[in-house]
């Protein structure tokens, strides 16, 4: 039996919350950028809200038109709040620090330090973001995360009155390069599933 697209949706992003919270055994507080339970519940049951939520997260936060520079919610948060900046860039990443967002539906911010764990443990990594395909494009998720933190990274930028500076384009060319990498690796991983078929 096939299950239309918008079931499908829906029972994959329920299966793979279900995993995420169980990830973390730390509840999570409800803000703006976080989901709870029931709140993931309302989500299901309200495919306009789910939509929206699968457009948010493949949408880069940064966006270059001509000779401007569009910034999501998320963008200014990072440019303009010091103390969250230096919650989000760590000099070392872990796995426990992806599982802390992804606890929290913070999936950019979860693919964005995946992007960092890469280059140290490729297979399993890429694995994990391929995992999301289901749900959500996982190159759209890798570059969308790309745009939204690489810019305000303290290690490629520094920030001044909420505008980034760039004075690492060598760290932020081969954050670039890994992301490319990246999505390469996830195109073919899409064809060795459907050849599979």
């Amino acid at each position: 039996m096939r299950l239309p697209l918008n079931n499908k949706l829906r029972i994959s992003i329920l299966f793979l919350s279900l995993g995420i919270f169980s990830l973390s055994a730390q509840p999570t507080v409800s803000d703006t950028s976080t989901i709870t339970g029931d709140e993931l519940k309302d989500m299901m049951a309200n495919e306009d809200v789910l939509k929206e939520w699968i457009t948010n997260v493949q949408t880069p936060g940064v966006i270059v038109e001509g000779d401007k520079m569009i910034f999501s919610d998320e963008a200014q948060k990072l440019a303009q709040d010091a103390v969250y900046r230096a919650e989000v860039y760590k000099d070392e990443y872990t796995l426990a620090d992806v599982r802390e967002p992804i606890a929290k539906f913070e999936i950019q911010k979860a693919f964005w330090r995946m992007i960092q764990l890469y280059p140290k443990d490729k297979e399993t990594i890429l694995k994990f973001m391929y995992a999301y395909d289901k749900v959500v494009p996982a190159d759209k998720l890798v570059t969308a995360s790309f745009y939204t933190y690489a810019f305000f990274d303290p290690s490629i930028t520094t920030i001044t009155d909420g505008k980034p500076s760039v004075y690492r384009p060598d760290i932020f060319e081969e954050y670039l390069r890994t992301t490319k990498e990246i999505v390469t690796y996830i195109a073919a991983l899409r064809e060795q599933e459907k050849s599979a078929k």
